[in-house]
């Protein structure tokens, strides 16, 4: 009995775990997509055949499992449509294993606890208030449907175990639920934290050295046009020395969000430091680089940036250097290098202006 009650923690542990690594890149709720509920449901439901599979002995005639487990969990996480799918197909396993009017009672507590976990789901918002209405209801409903099958002799003891086993089973399974949705999301937030620059929310320069290095592999082979544009807020350090540096930050903040606007969708933009920033432009001939940066620069000299300390607009500037892959005698690696020199040549041509690597070359 031990032993088989053993086995079905683990088993709850282990799915709960692999359903989290594989499905779970976000928590499971009542908004999640329907795509995600129909697979939480789907994978809930093969957890409760596995269970079904492994029953725990209480004695010679008498068995139990924990099949409500999944629709429990369903039922606190995700509302009506994962548990109802949870339900069809533990229902479906019950009835492959005996497909005859024993089945009936069982197939009713499935069902009776489908739908009292789609009202609470519904009706409680708390978590771990859902887990005990869900545990309480399913008690009640198997503690009836075993006074139903077997003698009080045979029930009250088989209630009670199955009430020691569901609450343990289901405190463990939700715990797990909400401990690893709490790391998946510290992942999925330091992740994008190690990726971002934390004031503009543009990609940092790890990821700018990190998807260079990706085209550095993938581009050569391909025979594909890959540009870079480099920019430079002009005259930005008087920015700063007039207004202070907090002012500095919004006219960075305003000035990445100008830069996405004005690039394709499927271009990256990064703020490499300080107030110079990057684009890298997938796919993009020398010829098309060129009106982009254009139209960068001509988007950031008509944009009226809000500073406080201001009674109107700041109007800025910015100096952008294009370099493009393939170069004949130049690698991918150096790009940013020929770029750089790019920037550095539209500077000394009095700035707000844009100069190709191949024109400073």
């Amino acid at each position: 009995m031990l032993s088989g009650f053993f086995i079905n923690i683990t088993i709850l542990i282990s799915f709960i775990f692999l359903f989290h690594r594989l499905l779970y890149k976000t928590p499971l709720s009542t908004s999640s997509p329907l795509k995600q509920k129909i697979a939480a449901g789907t994978a809930s439901g093969m957890l409760g055949l596995v269970l079904l599979a492994y029953t725990i002995p209480l004695n010679e005639t008498t068995i139990i499992d924990l099949r409500l487990v999944p629709v429990t969990l369903m039922a606190v996480f995700g509302g009506w449509v994962p548990t109802i799918i949870t339900g069809i197909i533990v229902a479906g396993g019950r009835l492959l294993m005996d497909f005859s009017l024993s089945s009936a009672p069982p197939l009713l507590l499935i069902a009776l606890s489908v739908v009292s976990g789609g009202i609470i789901h519904t009706t409680v918002r708390k978590i771990w208030r859902r887990a005990v209405w869900m545990i309480f209801l399913t008690n009640l409903y198997m503690t009836v449907t075993l006074s139903m099958m077997l003698a009080w002799t045979g029930w009250l003891p088989a209630a009670g175990f199955y009430l020691l086993a569901s609450l343990a089973g289901t405190g463990v399974s939700v715990y797990m639920f909400v401990h690893l949705d709490k790391v998946n999301q510290m992942f999925i937030r330091y992740q994008y934290q190690a990726y971002r620059d934390n004031l503009t929310a543009l990609y940092n320069q790890r990821a700018f050295q990190e998807l260079l290095g990706q085209a550095a592999e993938e581009y050569p082979a391909a025979s594909r046009s890959l540009s870079l544009l480099v920019l430079d807020i002009d005259y930005f350090k008087q920015i700063n020395d007039t207004y202070g540096h907090l002012e500095g930050d919004m006219v960075l903040k305003q000035l990445s969000h100008v830069l996405v606007a004005s690039i394709r969708p499927n271009d990256m933009a990064f703020r490499i430091g300080g107030e110079e920033f990057g684009v890298i432009l997938y796919d993009c001939d020398e010829t098309h680089a060129l009106t982009i940066a254009e139209r960068v620069r001509a988007d950031v000299a008509r944009t009226p940036f809000i500073v406080a300390q201001r009674s109107t607009p700041l109007f800025i500037t910015v100096s952008i250097g294009v370099g493009t892959y393939p170069v004949p005698g130049n690698s991918i690696e150096a790009l940013y290098d020929m770029t750089d020199k790019a920037l550095y040549q539209a500077k000394d041509q009095g700035r707000n202006c844009v100069c190709s690597s191949e024109a400073s070359g």
